[in-house]
C-alpha cells in the first residue's frame, strides 16, 4: 500500500481511537444511555420469526466454541491453500482482540443490560462494554474480506463468500441487542475497536508481504 493512503488510513485510526477512549471513559460510569434504549426497543420490536431465528444464527456462530471451530476450520483450509500467512495472521488477530476485548470489560466493569429495561434472551455473567462478538467479527471476518477483495481473479464462491463476510459483520451488532445481550454503546465499541484491530492486521499483513 502506497505510503500517502497509510498516512491517511492511520490518521483516521488515531481518529477512530480518540471515539473509542472517550466512549470507552463514558461508559464506566454511564450504565446505558437513552438512545441505548430507544434503540433496543426499536430493534426488539420486530415481530418476525424468521428475524429471530436470523438473529439467533448470527448470535451463536460468534459463541466461543463456535468461533474457536471457524477460525480453526478456516485456518487449515487458508494453510491448506498454500495461503500460509493469512491463516497464521488471521487466527493471531482474532485471538487478540478477543483478549483485548475481554480485558478493556474488566476495566470499563459495565452491566449488562437489565431485564427490567429491555427483553433479555441470553444471560452472560461477564461485562458488557464493548462486545466481544462484534469485535472479533470485524476483525477476523473483515480481513478475510480484506484478503479476499485483494485477489486479482476473484470467482463466484469468492464473491459468494465476501457477501457473506459483510452480511455477518453487519448484522452481528444488531443481533446481540437483539437478544438483550448489550447495549447499541456496547456495540458501537465493538466495531471501534474492531475496526483498530483490522486496520493493525492489514498493515502487518501487507508489511509482512513488502519484506518478502
Amino acid at each position: 500500500m502506497k505510503s500517502g493512503k497509510w498516512r491517511r488510513l492511520l490518521n483516521r485510526q488515531n481518529t477512530i481511537l480518540f471515539l473509542f477512549i472517550i466512549v470507552s471513559l463514558i461508559c464506566t460510569s454511564v450504565p446505558y444511555f437513552k438512545f441505548d434504549l430507544l434503540i433496543s426497543e426499536k430493534i426488539q420490536s420486530i415481530n418476525s420469526v424468521v428475524f429471530q431465528k436470523i438473529m439467533w444464527f448470527v448470535s451463536s456462530i460468534g459463541n466461543q466454541p463456535f468461533m474457536i471451530l471457524i477460525v480453526a476450520t478456516l485456518s487449515f483450509l487458508l494453510y491448506l491453500f498454500k495461503f500460509r500467512a493469512e491463516a497464521v495472521i488471521s487466527s493471531l488477530s482474532a485471538a487478540g482482540s478477543a483478549l483485548s476485548g475481554s480485558l478493556i470489560k474488566t476495566l470499563v466493569d459495565r452491566p449488562r443490560p437489565d431485564a427490567g429495561l429491555v427483553n433479555v434472551s441470553v444471560w452472560l455473567s461477564d461485562k458488557s462494554y464493548p462486545s466481544n462478538h462484534v469485535l472479533v467479527f470485524t476483525v477476523y471476518f473483515g480481513f478475510l474480506l480484506y484478503f479476499l477483495m485483494k485477489r486479482p481473479k476473484r470467482k463466484l464462491k469468492g464473491t459468494i463468500l465476501l457477501i457473506i463476510f459483510v452480511l455477518l459483520i453487519a448484522s452481528i451488532g444488531i443481533s446481540r441487542i437483539y437478544l438483550g445481550a448489550h447495549w447499541a454503546s456496547d456495540v458501537l465499541g465493538g466495531y471501534l475497536l474492531g475496526v483498530l484491530w483490522l486496520i493493525l492486521t492489514i498493515w502487518f499483513y501487507n508489511s509482512y508481504h513488502g519484506k518478502r
